[in-house]
């Protein structure tokens, strides 16, 4: 992945305000409430009345009545200090993990590992321990906690945290360095017997035994291009399944998770943004989400494509120009099929007590037609051929070489961009991009990729013909 990518994170929010009240999301069944206005980027809830979150800000968002308004959910800053800039990675709690009622466990990209035994309360009542000192580039991303006693954390660099005693302090967590600098975002542990993690080059890394240091973990990839590889969440309800999904709203699925790259069968999505995380509260049901503001629910996660049900629960929006994802949701927890909570950005928390049932299809009205043809989906990165060899290329023998330089409309928000040549794929590239070609016409394509993972529309030029030499008679005109 690109550097700034690594460097800012997902995101950052700017403080925490007061909260509002609840209001319904435009998914039929979701209901939204906003609390403070720190990007919300994990969540766990051991029951249906009980829900703790994490966020930008080391904010603590924490509810005993999850479906209540805002006015239900309480707001506390866990961390010292002052909060980093906007895309700062800096003081973000990146994921929580509940495995009691009460007791929650917290990770932060700064290596800080925050405890509670009360974690409905106030400030005080969660402690830290700063892990950072252990060693270079320890940014959490990922936690489960599949008992009391077993906590696993993954992080950059290829690094996986282990404890059997998670409110222990520094002393208590083991850091194994994995023997390739992986860049971990997820894990998800079925039991204390089997955890296995994502990362962004759409890497699985599995192990039967956590705690049984590097050599303990197998390690994998996905094959496709890396723009298409990047996964952030996964779910593992039972052994016999996972769940996770990458930039390209592509889901993944493994009846044998440690079985290598060849066990994961993949499903296309219904969007094309980035899946952010994945809850499955039973083998026959889990609930993807992605940062565009979409919720993806299957009875039947291995069934492909056609087994997952797309609703939109945050309208499609492209917000100030300063402000990326206004719309994302990073974090879902589903304790049961009578409650899933997403954490979402600028302190939202959806909730619905009834996730999997299909949305209602009411008669649209006048206004609700206009809205939608409004709000077709995010605003596309648009990629610009600045220069093209000329439209006739004239060669005695061999193969001629032609370059392209382009660049994007909005740069601020591409990530990258995939080029084709003719009737090929698409494929990652960077301008200049050169070719050697044949005798012939021929085509040239590039599409500009968003931070999210969406691609913009092709820009095409051609065709432009390579020829032999003749007798005044240009090129182009044979």
């Amino acid at each position: 992945m690109p550097s700034l990518w690594k460097q800012v994170g997902v995101l950052l929010a700017m403080g925490v305000l007061a909260a509002s009240s609840a209001a319904p999301a435009s998914g039929a069944d979701w209901a939204l409430r906003t609390v403070g206005d720190s990007i919300m980027l994990g969540i766990s809830c051991p029951t249906t009345s009980r829900c703790v979150a994490g966020g930008a800000g080391n904010t603590v968002l924490s509810s005993e009545d999850p479906t209540a308004g805002a006015s239900g959910w309480k707001s506390v800053n866990v961390g010292a200090g002052e909060q980093g800039p906007y895309f700062s990675p800096s003081r973000q709690i990146r994921a929580v993990d509940c495995p009691a009622p009460g007791f929650c466990v917290a990770v932060s990209y700064e290596g800080l590992i925050y405890t509670s035994t009360n974690p409905t309360g106030d400030a005080g009542a969660w402690s830290a321990a700063d892990l950072s000192p252990e060693g270079p580039n320890i940014h959490m991303y990922g936690l489960d906690c599949p008992t009391a006693n077993l906590c696993v954390a993954v992080a950059t660099g290829g690094k996986i945290l282990t404890t059997t005693d998670p409110a222990g302090g520094v002393g208590a967590w083991t850091v194994t360095q994995l023997p390739s600098p992986l860049y971990l975002r997820g894990i998800s542990c079925a039991s204390a017997n089997l955890c296995v993690a994502v990362g962004d080059e759409g890497e699985i890394v599995s192990s039967t035994q956590p705690l049984g240091g590097a050599g303990a973990w197998s390690e994998t990839q996905l094959p496709g291009a890396p723009i298409d590889r990047f996964l952030l969440g996964i779910a593992c309800p039972a052994a016999s399944l996972c769940v996770t999904g990458n930039t390209v709203n592509t889901l993944f699925t493994s009846t044998n998770p440690t079985g290598g790259a060849g066990a994961w069968t993949p499903a296309q999505g219904k969007s094309t943004v980035q899946i952010t995380d994945v809850d499955c509260p039973s083998p026959t049901q889990c609930v993807a989400i992605d940062n565009n503001g979409d919720v993806l629910t299957s009875t039947n996660p291995t069934g492909g494509a056609a087994a997952w049900t797309f609703q939109n629960v945050l309208a499609y929006t492209e917000g100030p120009k300063d402000m990326l994802n206004p719309n994302g949701m990073f974090g879902i927890s589903c304790p049961s099929t009578a409650l899933c909570a997403i954490a979402a950005t600028h302190g939202q928390i959806l909730t619905s007590t009834n996730p999997f049932d299909p949305p209602p299809a009411p008669a649209p009205t006048k206004k609700a037609k206009k809205k939608h043809r409004k709000h077709k989906g995010p605003k596309r990165p648009r990629a610009i051929i600045a220069s093209r060899p000329p439209p006739g290329i004239e060669i005695a023998r061999g193969k001629a070489k032609i370059r392209f330089r382009f660049f994007a409309a909005n740069h601020a928000s591409v990530r990258g961009y995939v080029c084709k040549l003719d009737k090929r794929h698409f494929k990652p590239c960077k301008s200049p991009k050169s070719y050697r070609v044949g005798f012939g016409k021929h085509w040239f394509s590039v599409r500009a990729v968003g931070w999210t993972g969406y691609r913009g529309k092709a820009a095409t030029l051609g065709p432009f013909k390579v020829c032999h030499p003749t007798n005044g008679i240009y090129c182009m005109e044979r």
